[in-house]
């Protein structure tokens, strides 16, 4: 469902103000567009919950008339409010790109989503579902949208670990990585938006970004020579895998476990994306796989949470759905996997400057792990290239 307000580049206006009953008031005003049928007088719009995140808000409500229902969330960017939330001010660190202007995300998310919603509806492929956006309000921008009832991915790798009986693909997750992978491959196959930008699309920059994330390592936890080897191996293997020009495409930019939704049949469906970038498609697959790999539970147990068994099988699932009949270029993905766990790195180590205690001992056992973890990937890189 669309707003034809907002593709008029008139969004329905809504005063900043954030209030429960703002936003009760305007779903009630709004609620037969949204649920069709509906009848009016008894018609009431509850508050289900308010979730706090890390750069937003969640307002989930009940519309429903008795008999008809319906679940709407309103995101909401957190310069709409007044709220503590906002994470202490730290030295800013190495990016691999810059992070949004709060004001303009809901915009570009929605349109991102109303995107995704048509392309993948047309498709009319069962493996893959769709969110509905449903209005785009404004001052700033706040997306209303319909509420999934589906699984994060997220939530069910949490009931897939070694030490659980549901790893025998219980929840289906070897059909969901491999969905996850053609959700991906259709996703990077859309045209761009009017607001999409290209960056980081040759090997030149690959090499960059590395020397930006070891040169910042280097500057928080010492370790010169360690860091300084990573970069000439990966200098080294970049020069043999990638071409000059690197494959690249409109890229979610945050394709986590959190923003993968699993329904029936191990249906996928993806949320939280802007589609700000043109970039190397390898980037998305990395990004999931050192997602997983690095999740907080298998860094906190050293690596037990999942075997390296079932590490592999969901990423031969998930790469055999992006690639179907093609070649995988497992090198080359495994190049981006470890620039994302550097730059990954980076943030933990500017984030954690001045810790003490329990929290200094935890970074203690992360860089330990993650020491492990970078260089188990170079060794991979190095059978599969001999550099």
């Amino acid at each position: 469902m669309t707003s034809p307000s907002v593709a008029a580049g008139h969004p329905s206006v809504l005063a900043v103000d954030s209030s429960e009953a703002r936003f009760v008031a305007h779903l009630r005003s709004q609620a037969t567009r949204y649920v069709p049928g509906l009848r009016v007088p008894q018609t009431t719009v509850r508050t289900v919950q308010h979730i706090i995140r890390k750069h937003s808000s969640l307002l989930e409500f009940e519309v429903t008339d008795g008999t008809l229902r319906k679940n709407v969330i309103c995101k909401i960017p957190f310069s709409l409010q007044d709220t503590g939330n906002h994470e202490p001010l730290v030295e800013d660190r190495p990016r691999l790109f810059p992070t949004s202007e709060a004001v303009s995300i809901g915009q570009r998310e929605y349109l991102s989503l109303e995107s995704i919603a048509q392309h993948f509806s047309a498709l009319n492929d069962n493996r893959f579902g769709a969110i509905a956006v449903l209005e785009l309000l404004e001052s700033p921008f706040v997306m209303v949208m319909e509420k999934s009832e589906d699984r994060s991915l997220k939530s069910l790798l949490k009931k897939s670990t070694r030490f659980h009986c549901l790893t025998r693909n219980s929840y289906g997750l070897q059909a969901a990585f491999r969905n996850a992978g053609a959700w991906l491959r259709e996703f990077h196959a859309m045209p761009a938006l009017a607001h999409t930008k290209e960056r980081h699309s040759d090997r030149a920059c690959y090499i960059d970004s590395v020397l930006k994330f070891t040169d910042a390592l280097i500057l928080k936890l010492n370790h010169k020579l360690y860091f300084n080897d990573v970069r000439r191996q990966l200098e080294s293997a970049a020069m043999r895998i990638l071409p000059r020009e690197v494959p690249c495409a409109t890229v979610h930019g945050d394709f986590a476990p959190r923003n993968i939704l699993i329904g029936a049949n191990s249906r996928v469906t993806v949320i939280d994306t802007q589609r700000r970038w043109i970039a190397p498609v390898y980037e998305d697959l990395a990004y999931l796989l050192m997602s997983v790999k690095l999740s907080r539970l298998q860094v906190s147990s050293q690596g037990l949470i999942f075997s390296r068994r079932q590490l592999a099988i969901w990423e031969a699932d998930l790469l055999a759905g992006y690639f179907a009949s093609s070649s995988i270029p497992l090198a080359a993905v495994r190049l981006y996997e470890v620039l994302l766990s550097l730059e990954w790195w980076t943030a933990i180590s500017f984030r954690s400057v001045g810790d003490s205690g329990f929290k200094r001992l935890g970074n203690d056992l992360c860089n330990r792990y993650l020491f492990r973890y970078v260089e188990g990937l170079l060794k991979d890189l190095k059978r599969m290239t001999d550099f």
